[in-house]
Parts: C-alpha cells; sequence; structure tokens
C-alpha cells in the first residue's frame, strides 16, 4: 500500500524488536513515521502502542535504531532475503543496484530512496523505513487496543527518534488521543527547543526521559550535543508536575563509572515530579540495522554488563532513595 509520498506502510509489529537542533520547520500536515509497536510492557505504564518518528538531534555511539536518526525515509537492503529475480534493478532510476554474483548491493551514494526497488521486492530483501502518516491514521491504529488500555492501565506512548521535532504534528496528535480517553507518553531525549514542550504539556500524561551523561562535554563526544538543554528542560517540565521516568542507558566504558551514575542519581533526585529511574543495559540488537543501512556499527568491541554489575548499579540509584528498575 502507498502512502502520501509513494512508499510502503510502516512495518507494525508486536513486542520491543539517536548534530544539532533541527531548523528547518517540517511541514507538519504529516510525519515520518518509522514504526508502529503494539502490545508493548516497557515504555510507560500497563500495555501500549508504540509510535516510533523519524528524525532525532543526536547521534548516539550506540543508537540502537539507527533508521530513527535522520528524517527522510531510508532504504533498508537485506542480502539474505533476496531470491535474485533481479526485477529491482531495471526500476531504479538512478542505475544504484548492481548484482554481483548472487549479492545484491545499494550504491548508497546514488540511492534516493524513492522506493520503487522496494514496491517489486516481494521477499522483501528490500525496504523503505518509514512512511508520512496523517494524524487520524495513527489515532485509528491506537484504538485498535483500547480494550488493553482500559484493563492494563495502559496507552500510547510517542517515540522514536526523537517525535518533538514534530511539535505541532505531535500536539494535534497527543490532543486527538486524549479526546478518545487514552493515556499518552513521550518518549524524548530532551534536545529541543522550550516551545515544542510547552505546545504540548497540557496532554501529555508522563514522559520518558534519556540522560545520556552529566558531564557536558563528554556527553558531545558520545552523542553530539552538549546536556544543558536537555537538563533545563527536565526541570522545567518537572517543575510543572509532570510525571518523569529518567532512562539511563548503561554503557561500559562511556557512561558507567560510579561519579557519572552518581551526578545522574543527584539530578534525578532534584525532580519533584521524579516516579522511578529506569537502567537501559547495552545490547546488540541493533547490528543488523546498522548493516542493512551499509553503516559501520560502532560499539560492536563493547562487551554486554554481567547481571550482578547491574544489581550494584540499581542498589546505588536505590541509595540515594530513587526507585529504580532494570528494563530490558
Amino acid at each position: 500500500m502507498h502512502g502520501a509520498r509513494g512508499l510502503v506502510e510502516p512495518e507494525i509489529r508486536k513486542g520491543n524488536d539517536f548534530p544539532l537542533i533541527m531548523k528547518t520547520k517540517i511541514v507538519e500536515k504529516d510525519a515520518v513515521v518509522l514504526s508502529i509497536d503494539r502490545m508493548t510492557t516497557h515504555n510507560g505504564p500497563g500495555i501500549r502502542t508504540i509510535i516510533l518518528f523519524k528524525g532525532c538531534p543526536l547521534r548516539c555511539l550506540w543508537c540502537s535504531t539507527p533508521e530513527s536518526q535522520k528524517a527522510d525515509p531510508e532504504i533498508a537492503l537485506y542480502p539474505d532475503k533476496c531470491i535474485q529475480c533481479g526485477q529491482c534493478i531495471p526500476v531504479c532510476p538512478l542505475e544504484a543496484i548492481t548484482m554481483t554474483g548472487e549479492m545484491i548491493r545499494i550504491d548508497r551514494g546514488r540511492c534516493n530512496n524513492c522506493g520503487k526497488c522496494a514496491e517489486l521486492c516481494y521477499s522483501e530483501a528490500i525496504m523503505v523505513l518509514g512512511q508520512s502518516m496523517v494524524v487520524e491514521v495513527l489515532v485509528e491504529h491506537a484504538k485498535k487496543d483500547m480494550v488493553f488500555y482500559e484493563q492494563s492501565g495502559g496507552g500510547v506512548t510517542l517515540s522514536g527518534g526523537e517525535p518533538l521535532v514534530y511539535p505541532d504534528f505531535v500536539g494535534q496528535l497527543l490532543q486527538a488521543l486524549k479526546e478518545e480517553g487514552i493515556n499518552v507518553g513521550v518518549d524524548t531525549c530532551g534536545h529541543v527547543p522550550w516551545q515544542n514542550f510547552e505546545s504540548v504539556l497540557a496532554y501529555v500524561d508522563f514522559f520518558l526521559w534519556d540522560i545520556k551523561h552529566m558531564d557536558s562535554e563528554r556527553h558531545r563526544e558520545l552523542t553530539g550535543v552538549s546536556n544543558e538543554l536537555i537538563l533545563r528542560n527536565a526541570r522545567a517540565v518537572s517543575e510543572r508536575n509532570i510525571p518523569l521516568y529518567i532512562r539511563f542507558p548503561v554503557i561500559p566504558s562511556y557512561n558507567d563509572s560510579e561519579k557519572n551514575i552518581k551526578a545522574t542519581c543527584e539530578m534525578a533526585r532534584g525532580l519533584s515530579s521524579l516516579v522511578e529511574v529506569h537502567l537501559l543495559p547495552l545490547h546488540h540488537l541493533g547490528k543488523a540495522r546498522y548493516d542493512s543501512l551499509n553503516r559501520d556499527y560502532p560499539i560492536a568491541h563493547l562487551s554486554l554488563i554481567p547481571d550482578h554489575v547491574l544489581e550494584e548499579m540499581k542498589q546505588l540509584v536505590e541509595s540515594y532513595g530513587l526507585r529504580c528498575y532494570i528494563v530490558g
């Protein structure tokens, strides 16, 4: 099925299967959605539907969803699925696709992500990631699971990428969801202008707020941006009594020092609307996504964190009087 920009529908699946602030205003009668994940349980209270948007102002070295970073749709290639029918080659208007032996290749320097190849690829070896969608369609998707929201105390969480790079669109979507009686949360990196938050606060039940590192220069090295705006926005939201869940990605040798964890706890303890702290341990589930975009995976050298180390971190957080959970 084709969307408003001639692209295939975003993937809709069950379960849970990151530059500078964007200056250019995005046309917001629609927004580019990466996927709609149903029946999730780790993105806010209860059973939830997660709407993931494309576009993020950060470039975290450990990002597990690199396809969410760019705001525009992208072509993903999965060579193992290719049946070597060759139909994608002649339809490419820029001659960006070639077949070498049994291996299909895409010249990313030529490809303009038009999606013509994906339209013909029945084996889904080539797929378009991201589609322009309108508010009404997203609301209808969300309403499919109303019974689960009601029974579990769940709802809809907007994530990405960074949903608040589309402040007008997200405001309209949040308002529409609230009118349906749906609990709504926003998973944010925090690095957008304050007015983007201010315009949606009336419709948000809670925020999931990523805190990557408390040292601003180290934060810039790891994500491409400093942390001042992120922390300032978090404090401003908390002052307005909107529940905050602090999410801390635990990345060995990057941000897992005792000094940084303690600094994060001190900051979190100063947020009057804080609900709890979530530790998000490193995983390598995103490697296949980097491969599909022909991008190098930057953290292949990092080892997973032993369970006992995570438990010690949890106890350290709890020693500050904070509720803490290991998520994932």
